[in-house]
């Protein structure tokens, strides 16, 4: 019998937030190694400053946040809204590049091994064969899965996204989900996944952690997404259903009296 999955990580009564400010507080989250946590909720509800504050970005106001044997994992981090510049004319290959911690992009310091990682990771998303092409030259979609590239090329353990889907097309969203899904099952790493769509959580997702304000709940997604559970967190009728084998969050339709 294979051993059970060791907790990656584990938060005790965690508050998180800004200058002293809790946006959301008495978090108590565990995560296994290989899990895929969605973290859902409304804008504003605390979904990337606790993505922030796991990840040492920010610190937490109370309560603690610990890492197996002591330390973060490498991480592979897609923040939200990320942009490079269109005034500079940088190529794929360049914005991947950047995560191997390359200073000087027009003078390049970089060496054959951190080519190749970048070429490779390009090659992981589906653009091998745009490397070469100014980053402002590609789709929304594509843009997207060059910062996944760049998160690659750190050959995490941990693959963090902030709303990376946001602003794309349905069909673009789901190549890309499918590109995040097919990455985990490949390398076995663990997933978290910061976004707003109930949906996504739950037919993606291993675990979840739904928050709506400074209210949460967390466990694994079926523990999340059963009953009126969901109803009770958003103060709004919510029903998990099957849409043509697709797990879909819909309204609940209200009963008349």
């Amino acid at each position: 019998m294979s051993a059970p999955p060791r907790e990656l990580l584990r938060c005790d009564r965690l508050a998180v937030g800004y200058r002293g400010d809790p946006v959301a507080a008495a978090l108590d989250v565990s995560l296994e190694r290989g899990a895929y946590l969605g973290i859902v909720g409304p804008n504003g509800c605390g979904k990337t400053t606790f993505l922030k504050t796991v990840l040492g970005i920010l610190p937490p106001l109370s309560g603690s946040v610990s890492w197996s044997g002591g330390r973060l994992p490498r991480v592979g981090y897609v923040p939200q809204r990320d942009a490079i510049d269109s005034i500079y004319p940088f190529r794929a290959i360049e914005v991947v590049l950047l995560a191997l911690g390359i200073e000087e992009v027009f003078r390049p310091t970089h060496t054959e091994r951190d080519v190749e990682r970048a070429r490779h990771a390009l090659g992981r998303v589906g653009l091998a064969d745009r490397a070469e092409v100014g980053y402002s030259e590609l789709s929304g979609g594509q843009r997207q899965r060059v910062l996944v590239a760049r998160a690659l090329a750190t050959e995490p353990e941990l693959l963090a996204l902030d709303e990376p889907t946001s602003g794309m097309d349905p069909g673009s969203t789901e190549r890309l989900l499918d590109l995040v899904d097919s990455i985990r099952a490949e390398r076995a790493i663990t997933v978290m996944l910061v976004t707003h769509d109930l949906s996504i959580v739950a037919r993606r997702a291993t675990h979840a952690l739904a928050m709506h304000e400074g209210r949460h709940a967390t466990g694994t997604v079926a523990e999340v997404f059963a009953g009126d559970q969901l109803q009770r967190l958003f103060c709004h009728p919510l029903a998990l259903v099957d849409a043509g084998g697709r797990p879909t969050v819909v309204p609940r339709p209200r009963t008349g009296t």
